[in-house]
């Protein structure tokens, strides 16, 4: 699924008390039993001080909103665009505080920035740039208008076209500097090559994410997402619950899970909050964790299979031109000749109702640019579609493609 930007978990309430003891002599000192000193709670970390601004700006709380926000930005890696683009702080971008806590942002980046490479850290920002503009869009436009309205479908087309761009870049600089993270272009920045693959899912790019994590280059919430994305694509199972299906009635439908009633451990190891949390927050879903004999959500929570029948009937899209007329638009990459390379690229994609393509994901990759001149073909290809309503389909595109046969 498009990628949307991760809820963050409720910030906890801290506390401070006074005890005001009278004056005693010592020996009555020394007969009183002294209570057990309590616990100090830790500090909030940035994710529950940025949760709970979220929640008193909702609130109309703005000066514990923009308290808690000057307080994670200070603690934290919060750029200004996050700020800017959170749905939940329109409240407060008229106040003269959130001016200076914009300001403040801003200033923390461009000091934490100023250590690395200027070429690739404005190379890096112009990359984050491209694979989020149309996709807040898209998010403004499901806010107000609702999940698969034209004014959604127009912003997805268009950052169709920049996806592939954005994934031919991020190989080039994985070639050059390995996975581009925190090391080489900081806090800030580490995520955005990931963003760029999460929307180019392919699980080839694991090993090399999984060994980023492990480094710290990379958070591993991240990873999750990309585990969750691809076994999707193969038909299994999601682990950490952070994949919706197509929403239905205008609510959203949630992926299945793998050993569902752990699911809040395993993201609790990768740090993400729990699921309940995050479908409330980001999606006004309502969940609940099952358990090991019963499950409290409601069966048209979960995204259904298709059945036998719905398998075996007629597809309502057809591509325009034909199968063949498709292929012989697939140009077979330089590497891939010098390789001697052969096989088929498989594509999954949701054929809209206009019958353009969109969210093309490789199934089944070749690599040595089969994969990218796949993807190239098909966001350009256009479908018939008769019933005027999302379609999801697979397509494999033959590489080297000979005709007639």
């Amino acid at each position: 699924m498009p990628m949307s930007i991760l809820a963050l978990r409720t910030a906890l309430v801290l506390a401070a008390a006074l005890t005001v003891v009278s004056p005693l002599s010592a020996q009555t000192a020394s007969r009183t039993p002294q209570p057990a000193p309590m616990a100090k709670r830790p500090p909030a970390t940035v994710a529950e001080l940025y949760a709970g601004a979220r929640q008193a700006a909702l609130k109309q709380d703005s000066k514990t909103a923009l308290r808690q926000l000057n307080q994670a930005v200070a603690k934290g890696f919060i750029a200004a665009e996050t700020l800017e683009q959170e749905a939940d702080f329109i409240s407060l971008r008229k106040l003269p505080g959130w001016v200076r806590l914009v300001g403040f942002a801003s200033a923390r980046q461009r000091q934490h920035e100023s250590a690395f490479d200027p070429k690739l850290m404005a190379l890096m920002r112009e990359m984050r740039y491209q694979d989020q503009h149309y996709r807040h869009i898209a998010a403004e436009a499901e806010r107000q208008y609702g999940p698969g309205s034209p004014q959604e479908q127009a912003a997805e087309r268009a950052q169709s076209p920049l996806d592939l761009q954005l994934i031919r870049q991020v190989d080039s600089l994985i070639t050059i500097h390995g996975y581009p993270g925190k090391s080489k272009v900081g806090e800030y920045q580490k995520s955005t090559a990931f963003l760029v693959i999460q929307h180019n899912p392919d699980e080839k790019y694991l090993p090399l994410l999984t060994a980023a994590a492990d480094k710290g280059e990379l958070n591993w919430s991240s990873v999750a997402l990309l585990i969750d994305r691809t076994r999707g694509m193969k038909g299994e199972k999601q682990l950490y619950g952070s994949q919706l299906g197509p929403a239905v009635n205008g609510k959203y439908t949630l992926q299945p899970i793998e050993d569902e009633p752990n699911v809040n451990v395993r993201r609790a190891r990768v740090g993400l909050e729990p699921l309940e949390e995050y479908l409330k927050q980001n999606y006004d879903v309502a969940y609940q964790v099952p358990t090991a004999t019963h499950n409290p959500n409601p069966p048209e929570l979960y995204t259904q299979p298709r059945s036998a029948t719905e398998e075996e009937e007629e597809s309502p899209v057809e591509l325009i031109g034909g199968n063949e007329a498709l292929y012989a638009r697939l140009q077979y990459p330089a590497a891939a000749r010098q390789q001697n390379l052969s096989g088929s690229v498989t594509l999954q994609m949701t054929i809209d109702p206009q019958g353009a393509p969109q969210n093309v994901m490789v199934v089944r990759g070749l690599g040595a640019g089969c994969d990218e001149e796949a993807l190239r073909v098909m966001r350009a290809a256009r479908f018939t579609n008769a019933r005027g309503q999302d379609h999801e389909i697979r397509m494999s595109l033959p590489f080297p493609y000979v005709a007639g046969k």
